[in-house]
Protein backbone atom coordinates (compact mmCIF):
# COMPACT_ATOMS: atom_id res chain seq x y z
CA UNK A 1 0.00 0.00 0.00
CA UNK A 2 2.70 2.51 0.75
CA UNK A 3 4.52 2.03 -2.47
CA UNK A 4 0.59 2.86 -4.18
CA UNK A 5 1.18 5.98 -2.12
CA UNK A 6 4.32 6.72 -2.72
CA UNK A 7 4.10 6.46 -6.60
CA UNK A 8 0.89 9.08 -6.14
CA UNK A 9 3.04 11.52 -4.30
CA UNK A 10 6.44 11.30 -6.33
CA UNK A 11 4.01 11.40 -9.25
CA UNK A 12 1.93 14.53 -8.08
CA UNK A 13 4.86 16.28 -7.00
CA UNK A 14 7.05 15.73 -9.39
CA UNK A 15 9.37 14.09 -7.15
CA UNK A 16 10.94 10.65 -7.71
CA UNK A 17 9.87 7.15 -5.81
CA UNK A 18 12.81 5.44 -4.36
CA UNK A 19 13.33 1.76 -3.85
CA UNK A 20 15.79 1.25 -1.27
CA UNK A 21 15.94 -2.81 -0.17
CA UNK A 22 17.25 -2.68 3.91
CA UNK A 23 18.82 -6.19 4.30
CA UNK A 24 21.11 -5.85 7.01
CA UNK A 25 19.01 -7.99 8.91
CA UNK A 26 21.17 -11.13 7.73
CA UNK A 27 19.11 -13.87 9.75
CA UNK A 28 15.93 -13.00 7.96
CA UNK A 29 17.30 -12.87 4.20
CA UNK A 30 15.74 -14.32 1.69
CA UNK A 31 16.92 -15.57 -1.32
CA UNK A 32 15.04 -14.33 -4.62
CA UNK A 33 13.20 -11.48 -2.05
CA UNK A 34 14.61 -8.50 -4.26
CA UNK A 35 13.40 -9.76 -7.52
CA UNK A 36 10.22 -10.53 -6.20
CA UNK A 37 9.62 -7.44 -5.16
CA UNK A 38 10.76 -5.58 -8.32
CA UNK A 39 8.27 -7.84 -9.95
CA UNK A 40 5.35 -7.20 -7.83
CA UNK A 41 5.74 -3.67 -8.21
CA UNK A 42 5.85 -4.07 -12.16
CA UNK A 43 2.87 -6.04 -12.06
CA UNK A 44 0.99 -3.47 -9.97
CA UNK A 45 2.46 -0.51 -12.27
CA UNK A 46 3.76 1.32 -9.49
CA UNK A 47 7.65 0.93 -10.40
CA UNK A 48 10.51 2.83 -8.83
CA UNK A 49 11.92 5.98 -10.21
CA UNK A 50 15.33 4.72 -8.57
CA UNK A 51 16.68 1.35 -7.00
CA UNK A 52 18.18 -1.52 -7.12
CA UNK A 53 16.81 -2.42 -10.38
CA UNK A 54 18.50 0.88 -12.36
CA UNK A 55 20.41 3.35 -11.87
CA UNK A 56 20.30 6.80 -9.60
CA UNK A 57 22.63 8.90 -8.26
CA UNK A 58 22.33 7.58 -5.00
CA UNK A 59 23.39 4.07 -5.45
CA UNK A 60 23.74 1.53 -4.10
CA UNK A 61 20.18 1.06 -3.11
CA UNK A 62 20.64 -2.16 -1.05
CA UNK A 63 21.90 -1.06 2.82
CA UNK A 64 24.17 -4.59 2.60
CA UNK A 65 26.24 -2.64 0.50
CA UNK A 66 26.54 1.14 2.13
CA UNK A 67 28.08 -0.20 5.33
CA UNK A 68 31.41 2.27 5.43
CA UNK A 69 28.71 5.13 5.76
CA UNK A 70 27.16 3.71 8.80
CA UNK A 71 30.09 2.49 10.27
CA UNK A 72 30.98 6.20 10.10
CA UNK A 73 28.10 8.03 10.83
CA UNK A 74 28.18 5.55 14.25
CA UNK A 75 31.54 6.38 15.13
CA UNK A 76 30.74 9.90 15.11
CA UNK A 77 27.46 9.64 17.33
CA UNK A 78 30.18 8.08 19.71
CA UNK A 79 32.49 11.08 19.51
CA UNK A 80 29.71 13.68 19.96
CA UNK A 81 28.17 11.45 23.31
CA UNK A 82 25.14 10.46 21.61
CA UNK A 83 26.44 6.87 21.23
CA UNK A 84 28.53 4.28 23.17
CA UNK A 85 29.46 1.25 22.73
CA UNK A 86 27.62 -1.97 24.83
CA UNK A 87 29.04 -4.98 25.95
CA UNK A 88 26.56 -6.79 27.69
CA UNK A 89 25.70 -10.69 26.70
CA UNK A 90 22.58 -12.01 25.59
CA UNK A 91 22.05 -13.88 28.24
CA UNK A 92 22.54 -10.57 30.22
CA UNK A 93 20.03 -8.75 28.74
CA UNK A 94 17.57 -12.16 28.78
CA UNK A 95 17.86 -11.59 32.47
CA UNK A 96 17.02 -8.26 32.63
CA UNK A 97 14.32 -8.36 30.51
CA UNK A 98 12.95 -11.37 32.34
CA UNK A 99 13.59 -9.41 35.60
CA UNK A 100 11.50 -6.69 34.45
CA UNK A 101 8.55 -8.51 33.08
CA UNK A 102 8.06 -10.02 36.33
CA UNK A 103 7.74 -7.25 38.29
CA UNK A 104 5.26 -5.81 35.58
CA UNK A 105 8.04 -3.07 34.33
CA UNK A 106 7.88 -2.43 30.53
CA UNK A 107 11.10 -4.55 28.87
CA UNK A 108 14.27 -2.45 27.72
CA UNK A 109 17.65 -1.71 28.32
CA UNK A 110 18.54 -0.83 31.84
CA UNK A 111 21.97 1.43 30.85
CA UNK A 112 24.70 -0.75 32.09
CA UNK A 113 26.97 0.56 29.83
CA UNK A 114 26.18 4.21 29.23
CA UNK A 115 28.72 4.95 32.11
CA UNK A 116 31.77 3.30 30.40
CA UNK A 117 34.80 5.49 30.06
CA UNK A 118 37.11 5.40 26.98
CA UNK A 119 39.59 3.85 28.23
CA UNK A 120 37.04 1.13 30.02
CA UNK A 121 36.07 0.47 26.57
CA UNK A 122 39.09 0.32 24.86
CA UNK A 123 40.25 -2.35 27.06
CA UNK A 124 37.52 -4.44 26.97
CA UNK A 125 38.00 -4.26 23.17
CA UNK A 126 41.34 -4.92 23.82
CA UNK A 127 39.94 -8.29 25.68
CA UNK A 128 38.41 -9.44 22.66
CA UNK A 129 35.01 -8.75 24.10
CA UNK A 130 31.93 -8.40 21.49
CA UNK A 131 30.10 -4.81 21.53
CA UNK A 132 27.49 -3.30 19.63
CA UNK A 133 26.77 0.19 19.65
CA UNK A 134 23.56 2.18 21.70
CA UNK A 135 21.98 5.45 21.18
CA UNK A 136 22.05 7.65 24.11
CA UNK A 137 18.69 8.69 24.89
CA UNK A 138 18.08 11.87 26.81
CA UNK A 139 15.99 11.68 30.28
CA UNK A 140 13.51 13.65 30.92
CA UNK A 141 12.41 15.40 27.56
CA UNK A 142 8.99 15.12 25.40
CA UNK A 143 10.11 14.36 22.09
CA UNK A 144 7.35 15.68 19.29
CA UNK A 145 7.14 15.42 15.71
CA UNK A 146 4.27 16.01 13.26
CA UNK A 147 2.90 13.25 10.94
CA UNK A 148 1.33 14.63 7.38
CA UNK A 149 -2.22 12.45 8.77
CA UNK A 150 -2.46 12.40 12.46
CA UNK A 151 -0.94 16.04 13.46
CA UNK A 152 1.36 16.60 16.58
CA UNK A 153 2.53 13.31 18.65
CA UNK A 154 4.45 13.41 21.32
CA UNK A 155 6.38 11.20 23.22
CA UNK A 156 8.06 11.20 26.33
CA UNK A 157 11.92 9.94 26.14
CA UNK A 158 11.38 8.32 29.28
CA UNK A 159 9.22 5.45 26.66
CA UNK A 160 12.33 5.58 24.19
CA UNK A 161 14.88 2.86 24.97
CA UNK A 162 18.55 2.87 24.25
CA UNK A 163 17.88 1.37 20.77
CA UNK A 164 20.82 -0.82 19.27
CA UNK A 165 22.19 1.30 16.24
CA UNK A 166 24.88 -1.11 15.08
CA UNK A 167 25.25 -4.77 15.30
CA UNK A 168 28.68 -6.89 16.60
CA UNK A 169 28.49 -8.28 13.10
CA UNK A 170 29.46 -4.57 11.65
CA UNK A 171 25.53 -3.79 10.28
CA UNK A 172 23.04 -1.56 11.25
CA UNK A 173 19.99 -1.66 12.76
CA UNK A 174 17.11 0.22 10.75
CA UNK A 175 16.76 2.71 13.15
CA UNK A 176 20.57 3.96 12.01
CA UNK A 177 20.85 3.00 8.51
CA UNK A 178 16.79 4.43 7.37
CA UNK A 179 18.11 8.23 8.67
CA UNK A 180 21.48 7.59 7.38
CA UNK A 181 20.14 6.83 3.90
CA UNK A 182 17.50 9.13 4.25
CA UNK A 183 19.53 11.77 4.81
CA UNK A 184 21.93 11.35 1.89
CA UNK A 185 19.77 10.37 -0.59
CA UNK A 186 17.69 13.44 0.26
CA UNK A 187 14.84 12.24 0.61
CA UNK A 188 11.58 14.42 1.84
CA UNK A 189 8.91 12.55 2.33
CA UNK A 190 8.95 8.85 4.62
CA UNK A 191 5.83 7.07 4.22
CA UNK A 192 5.40 3.77 6.37
CA UNK A 193 3.52 1.34 8.97
CA UNK A 194 1.42 2.89 11.92
CA UNK A 195 3.89 0.21 13.46
CA UNK A 196 6.83 2.50 13.22
CA UNK A 197 5.17 5.31 14.91
CA UNK A 198 6.93 4.21 18.32
CA UNK A 199 10.42 4.24 16.67
CA UNK A 200 10.27 7.73 15.31
CA UNK A 201 11.27 9.96 18.18
CA UNK A 202 14.51 7.84 18.20
CA UNK A 203 14.50 8.57 14.39
CA UNK A 204 14.36 12.21 15.52
CA UNK A 205 17.11 12.09 18.03
CA UNK A 206 19.31 10.76 15.37
CA UNK A 207 18.60 13.83 13.20
CA UNK A 208 19.01 16.24 15.90
CA UNK A 209 22.99 14.41 16.77
CA UNK A 210 23.36 14.48 13.21
CA UNK A 211 22.25 17.96 13.01
CA UNK A 212 20.22 17.32 9.72
CA UNK A 213 16.58 18.23 9.30
CA UNK A 214 14.53 15.54 9.69
CA UNK A 215 11.96 14.72 6.62
CA UNK A 216 8.18 14.55 6.33
CA UNK A 217 6.69 11.39 8.22
CA UNK A 218 3.14 10.08 7.38
CA UNK A 219 2.42 6.69 9.24
CA UNK A 220 -0.42 4.59 6.99
CA UNK A 221 -3.05 2.60 9.50
CA UNK A 222 -2.20 -1.06 9.69
CA UNK A 223 -4.56 -2.95 7.34
CA UNK A 224 -7.27 -5.25 9.32
CA UNK A 225 -9.40 -8.10 8.60
CA UNK A 226 -13.23 -8.13 9.24
CA UNK A 227 -12.71 -8.81 12.58
CA UNK A 228 -10.34 -5.89 13.13
CA UNK A 229 -7.13 -8.10 13.90
CA UNK A 230 -4.06 -6.83 12.05
CA UNK A 231 -3.84 -8.57 8.89
CA UNK A 232 -1.16 -11.15 8.93
CA UNK A 233 -0.82 -14.86 7.13
CA UNK A 234 -3.20 -16.78 9.73
CA UNK A 235 -5.99 -13.83 9.33
CA UNK A 236 -5.36 -12.95 5.78
CA UNK A 237 -2.73 -13.06 2.98
CA UNK A 238 -0.62 -10.20 2.69
CA UNK A 239 1.32 -10.86 -0.32
CA UNK A 240 0.70 -9.44 -3.75
CA UNK A 241 1.71 -12.74 -5.58
CA UNK A 242 -1.00 -14.81 -3.42
CA UNK A 243 -4.07 -12.04 -5.07
CA UNK A 244 -2.08 -11.92 -8.57
CA UNK A 245 -2.25 -16.03 -8.38
CA UNK A 246 -5.97 -15.62 -7.48
CA UNK A 247 -6.63 -13.80 -11.14
CA UNK A 248 -6.71 -10.55 -9.42
CA UNK A 249 -6.15 -7.72 -12.13
CA UNK A 250 -3.33 -5.42 -11.34
CA UNK A 251 -5.31 -2.69 -12.44
CA UNK A 252 -7.98 -3.95 -9.59
CA UNK A 253 -5.84 -4.54 -6.94
CA UNK A 254 -4.25 -1.02 -6.99
CA UNK A 255 -7.88 0.68 -7.01
CA UNK A 256 -8.95 -1.58 -4.16
CA UNK A 257 -5.76 -0.78 -2.37
CA UNK A 258 -6.27 3.20 -2.59
CA UNK A 259 -10.06 2.81 -2.25
CA UNK A 260 -9.53 1.00 1.82
CA UNK A 261 -8.04 4.27 2.68
CA UNK A 262 -8.94 7.35 1.12
CA UNK A 263 -12.57 7.80 -0.25
CA UNK A 264 -13.16 9.52 -4.00
CA UNK A 265 -14.89 12.89 -4.02
CA UNK A 266 -17.06 11.20 -6.14
CA UNK A 267 -17.76 8.33 -3.74
CA UNK A 268 -17.03 5.87 -6.43
CA UNK A 269 -15.49 2.34 -6.10
CA UNK A 270 -13.77 2.29 -9.30
CA UNK A 271 -11.49 4.98 -10.53
CA UNK A 272 -8.74 5.33 -12.55
CA UNK A 273 -4.84 5.82 -10.90
CA UNK A 274 -4.92 9.40 -12.45
CA UNK A 275 -8.01 10.38 -10.03
CA UNK A 276 -6.33 8.70 -7.14
CA UNK A 277 -2.99 10.84 -7.87
CA UNK A 278 -4.59 13.98 -8.87
CA UNK A 279 -7.30 14.31 -5.90
CA UNK A 280 -5.62 12.52 -2.61
CA UNK A 281 -3.86 14.61 0.20
CA UNK A 282 -1.81 12.86 2.27
CA UNK A 283 -3.91 14.49 5.48
CA UNK A 284 -7.18 12.94 3.90
CA UNK A 285 -5.74 8.92 4.31
CA UNK A 286 -7.53 7.14 6.94
CA UNK A 287 -5.87 6.65 10.05
CA UNK A 288 -8.51 4.33 11.69
CA UNK A 289 -7.29 0.40 10.24
CA UNK A 290 -8.75 -0.04 6.95
CA UNK A 291 -10.45 -3.56 6.74
CA UNK A 292 -9.35 -5.89 4.05
CA UNK A 293 -13.12 -6.86 2.73
CA UNK A 294 -12.93 -9.91 0.24
CA UNK A 295 -16.10 -9.25 -1.25
CA UNK A 296 -14.97 -5.54 -2.16
CA UNK A 297 -12.07 -7.02 -4.09
CA UNK A 298 -13.78 -9.39 -5.74
CA UNK A 299 -16.07 -7.12 -7.02
CA UNK A 300 -13.91 -4.13 -7.85
CA UNK A 301 -12.25 -6.78 -9.90
CA UNK A 302 -15.25 -7.93 -11.90
CA UNK A 303 -16.17 -4.34 -12.46
CA UNK A 304 -12.97 -4.32 -14.06
CA UNK A 305 -13.29 -7.76 -15.80
CA UNK A 306 -16.19 -6.37 -17.79
CA UNK A 307 -14.28 -3.49 -18.90
CA UNK A 308 -12.15 -5.37 -20.55
CA UNK A 309 -14.15 -7.25 -23.05
CA UNK A 310 -14.46 -10.60 -24.16
CA UNK A 311 -11.34 -10.78 -26.57
CA UNK A 312 -9.19 -9.02 -24.13
CA UNK A 313 -10.16 -10.71 -21.51
CA UNK A 314 -9.98 -14.09 -23.32
CA UNK A 315 -6.41 -13.27 -23.73
CA UNK A 316 -5.59 -11.63 -20.03
CA UNK A 317 -7.23 -15.57 -18.82
CA UNK A 318 -4.60 -17.74 -21.49
CA UNK A 319 -1.87 -15.59 -20.28
CA UNK A 320 -2.65 -15.99 -16.74
CA UNK A 321 -3.31 -19.64 -17.05
CA UNK A 322 -0.12 -19.85 -18.78
CA UNK A 323 1.78 -18.36 -16.10
CA UNK A 324 0.22 -20.45 -13.43
CA UNK A 325 1.52 -23.64 -15.11
CA UNK A 326 5.29 -21.89 -15.21
CA UNK A 327 4.66 -21.99 -11.06
CA UNK A 328 7.10 -24.05 -9.09
CA UNK A 329 6.65 -26.59 -6.49
CA UNK A 330 3.90 -24.57 -4.45
CA UNK A 331 1.39 -24.93 -7.21
CA UNK A 332 -0.98 -27.05 -6.01
CA UNK A 333 -1.73 -25.62 -2.51
CA UNK A 334 -2.59 -22.30 -5.11
CA UNK A 335 -5.79 -24.18 -6.35
CA UNK A 336 -7.55 -25.24 -3.15
CA UNK A 337 -10.89 -24.23 -3.92
CA UNK A 338 -13.71 -23.58 -1.42
CA UNK A 339 -14.89 -26.70 -1.72
CA UNK A 340 -11.52 -28.72 -0.74
CA UNK A 341 -10.58 -29.41 -4.21
CA UNK A 342 -7.28 -29.44 -5.67
CA UNK A 343 -6.20 -29.06 -9.06
CA UNK A 344 -3.23 -30.61 -10.18
CA UNK A 345 -0.49 -29.67 -12.74
CA UNK A 346 -1.71 -31.78 -15.31
CA UNK A 347 -5.37 -30.83 -15.17
CA UNK A 348 -4.01 -27.64 -15.64
CA UNK A 349 -2.01 -28.01 -18.83
CA UNK A 350 -5.29 -30.21 -20.07
CA UNK A 351 -7.75 -27.47 -19.72
CA UNK A 352 -5.14 -24.51 -21.30
CA UNK A 353 -5.20 -26.38 -24.07
CA UNK A 354 -8.60 -26.87 -24.09
CA UNK A 355 -9.65 -23.35 -23.36
CA UNK A 356 -6.72 -22.13 -25.95
CA UNK A 357 -8.02 -24.39 -28.50
CA UNK A 358 -11.32 -23.18 -29.29
CA UNK A 359 -11.05 -19.41 -28.93
CA UNK A 360 -14.59 -18.67 -29.73
CA UNK A 361 -16.35 -21.17 -27.15
CA UNK A 362 -13.67 -19.82 -24.34
CA UNK A 363 -15.40 -16.07 -25.27
CA UNK A 364 -18.76 -17.56 -24.68
CA UNK A 365 -18.06 -18.88 -21.62
CA UNK A 366 -16.09 -15.88 -20.41
CA UNK A 367 -19.38 -13.51 -21.64
CA UNK A 368 -21.81 -16.18 -19.95
CA UNK A 369 -21.94 -15.37 -16.94
CA UNK A 370 -19.33 -12.44 -15.92
CA UNK A 371 -19.96 -12.51 -12.28
CA UNK A 372 -18.77 -16.10 -12.02
CA UNK A 373 -15.69 -15.04 -13.45
CA UNK A 374 -14.85 -12.68 -10.98
CA UNK A 375 -11.78 -13.83 -10.09
CA UNK A 376 -9.67 -15.16 -13.82
CA UNK A 377 -9.11 -19.01 -11.08
CA UNK A 378 -12.69 -19.42 -11.64
CA UNK A 379 -12.25 -20.09 -15.45
CA UNK A 380 -10.09 -22.89 -13.88
CA UNK A 381 -12.07 -24.40 -11.13
CA UNK A 382 -15.55 -23.76 -12.50
CA UNK A 383 -15.14 -23.51 -16.49
CA UNK A 384 -13.95 -27.36 -16.89
CA UNK A 385 -17.43 -28.14 -16.75
CA UNK A 386 -17.39 -27.19 -20.40
CA UNK A 387 -14.93 -29.50 -21.75
CA UNK A 388 -15.07 -33.01 -22.25
CA UNK A 389 -11.79 -34.14 -20.77
CA UNK A 390 -12.65 -32.87 -17.53
CA UNK A 391 -16.34 -34.85 -17.50
CA UNK A 392 -17.03 -37.53 -15.37
CA UNK A 393 -20.07 -39.14 -14.77
CA UNK A 394 -21.64 -39.09 -11.19
CA UNK A 395 -21.26 -42.17 -9.37
CA UNK A 396 -24.99 -43.92 -8.84
CA UNK A 397 -25.30 -43.03 -5.10
CA UNK A 398 -25.05 -39.29 -5.90
CA UNK A 399 -27.75 -39.26 -7.93
CA UNK A 400 -30.55 -42.30 -6.05
CA UNK A 401 -29.37 -39.29 -3.18
CA UNK A 402 -31.42 -36.99 -4.62
CA UNK A 403 -34.78 -39.24 -6.70
CA UNK A 404 -34.22 -41.74 -4.42
CA UNK A 405 -34.70 -45.04 -6.90
CA UNK A 406 -32.45 -46.00 -9.64
CA UNK A 407 -35.46 -46.34 -12.00
CA UNK A 408 -36.79 -43.28 -11.28
CA UNK A 409 -33.54 -41.17 -12.25
CA UNK A 410 -33.25 -43.66 -15.50
CA UNK A 411 -36.95 -42.15 -16.35
CA UNK A 412 -35.82 -38.79 -15.92
CA UNK A 413 -32.40 -38.56 -17.68
CA UNK A 414 -34.13 -40.09 -20.94
CA UNK A 415 -36.98 -37.57 -20.79
CA UNK A 416 -34.55 -34.88 -20.61
CA UNK A 417 -32.43 -36.33 -23.31
CA UNK A 418 -35.52 -36.82 -25.54
CA UNK A 419 -36.71 -33.58 -25.03
CA UNK A 420 -33.21 -31.54 -24.45
CA UNK A 421 -33.00 -29.73 -28.02
CA UNK A 422 -36.86 -28.43 -27.72
CA UNK A 423 -35.87 -27.03 -24.23
CA UNK A 424 -33.16 -25.31 -24.24
CA UNK A 425 -34.16 -22.40 -26.77
CA UNK A 426 -36.60 -21.15 -23.42
CA UNK A 427 -35.19 -21.05 -19.81
CA UNK A 428 -38.59 -20.20 -19.18
CA UNK A 429 -40.07 -23.24 -21.02
CA UNK A 430 -37.09 -25.87 -19.58
CA UNK A 431 -37.89 -24.46 -15.52
CA UNK A 432 -41.11 -25.15 -16.10
CA UNK A 433 -41.04 -28.63 -17.47
CA UNK A 434 -38.59 -29.65 -14.89
CA UNK A 435 -40.44 -28.39 -11.63
CA UNK A 436 -43.63 -29.75 -13.69
CA UNK A 437 -42.37 -32.99 -14.07
CA UNK A 438 -40.80 -32.86 -10.19
CA UNK A 439 -44.61 -32.36 -8.69
CA UNK A 440 -46.03 -35.51 -10.84
CA UNK A 441 -43.58 -37.71 -9.26
CA UNK A 442 -43.50 -36.10 -5.37
CA UNK A 443 -40.11 -34.69 -5.37
CA UNK A 444 -39.16 -30.82 -4.47
CA UNK A 445 -37.24 -29.53 -7.50
CA UNK A 446 -34.43 -28.83 -5.97
CA UNK A 447 -33.57 -32.45 -6.19
CA UNK A 448 -34.62 -33.09 -9.72
CA UNK A 449 -32.83 -29.49 -10.58
CA UNK A 450 -29.57 -31.00 -8.90
CA UNK A 451 -30.07 -34.69 -10.27
CA UNK A 452 -29.96 -32.90 -13.35
CA UNK A 453 -27.05 -31.12 -13.22
CA UNK A 454 -24.88 -33.59 -11.58
CA UNK A 455 -25.55 -35.80 -14.91
CA UNK A 456 -24.54 -32.93 -16.85
CA UNK A 457 -21.41 -31.98 -15.35
CA UNK A 458 -20.58 -34.15 -13.13
CA UNK A 459 -20.34 -32.52 -10.19
CA UNK A 460 -22.63 -30.44 -7.52
CA UNK A 461 -20.73 -26.88 -8.06
CA UNK A 462 -20.77 -25.82 -11.00
CA UNK A 463 -22.05 -22.37 -13.26
CA UNK A 464 -25.52 -21.80 -13.75
CA UNK A 465 -27.34 -25.01 -15.25
CA UNK A 466 -29.23 -23.39 -17.91
CA UNK A 467 -26.36 -21.79 -19.33
CA UNK A 468 -24.16 -24.86 -19.44
CA UNK A 469 -27.08 -26.52 -21.36
CA UNK A 470 -26.84 -23.58 -23.65
CA UNK A 471 -23.18 -23.85 -23.92
CA UNK A 472 -22.54 -27.35 -24.48
CA UNK A 473 -23.95 -28.37 -28.02
CA UNK A 474 -26.87 -30.60 -28.01
CA UNK A 475 -24.90 -33.96 -29.11
CA UNK A 476 -22.62 -33.25 -25.83
CA UNK A 477 -25.52 -32.97 -23.47
CA UNK A 478 -27.10 -36.36 -25.03
CA UNK A 479 -23.93 -37.77 -24.40
CA UNK A 480 -23.46 -37.00 -21.43
CA UNK A 481 -26.69 -38.17 -20.12
CA UNK A 482 -26.28 -41.04 -21.82
CA UNK A 483 -23.06 -42.15 -20.00
CA UNK A 484 -24.71 -41.22 -16.73
CA UNK A 485 -27.52 -43.08 -17.88
CA UNK A 486 -25.14 -46.09 -18.46
CA UNK A 487 -23.76 -45.63 -15.12
CA UNK A 488 -26.90 -46.80 -13.48
CA UNK A 489 -27.53 -50.27 -12.01
CA UNK A 490 -28.56 -52.74 -15.34
CA UNK A 491 -31.64 -53.63 -13.36
CA UNK A 492 -32.74 -49.89 -12.64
Amino acid sequence: MQAVINRALATKSGGVFILRIEDTDRARLVPGAVAEIIEALKWLGVEADEGPAGSGPYAPYEQSERLPLYSAAAVQLIADGHAYRCFCTPERLESVRQAQAARGMPTRYDGMCRALTAADVAERIARGEQSVVRMRVPSGEAITFHDLARGAITIQSTEVDDAVILKSDGFPTYHLAVVVDDHFMRVTTVIRGEEWISSTPKHILLYRAFGWTPPRFLHTALLRDAKGRKLSKRTGDTSIGYYRSQGILPEAFRNFLTRIVWFHPESKDVYDPSDFTSHFELRQLSVSGPVVDPALLLHINGLYMRRLGPDVLFERVSAHLRELSAQGEGFADTFEGATGEVITREALETFITAFTADRAKAIRILSLEPERFKRLVDVLIQGRVYYDEFFEPPAADKLTAQMEAPSAVRAFLEVMRERHDQLVTSKASWDAFVRDYAARIGLKPGKVFMTLRLAVTGTAMSPPLFEVLQLLSPDNVRRRLTLTIDRLPSDA
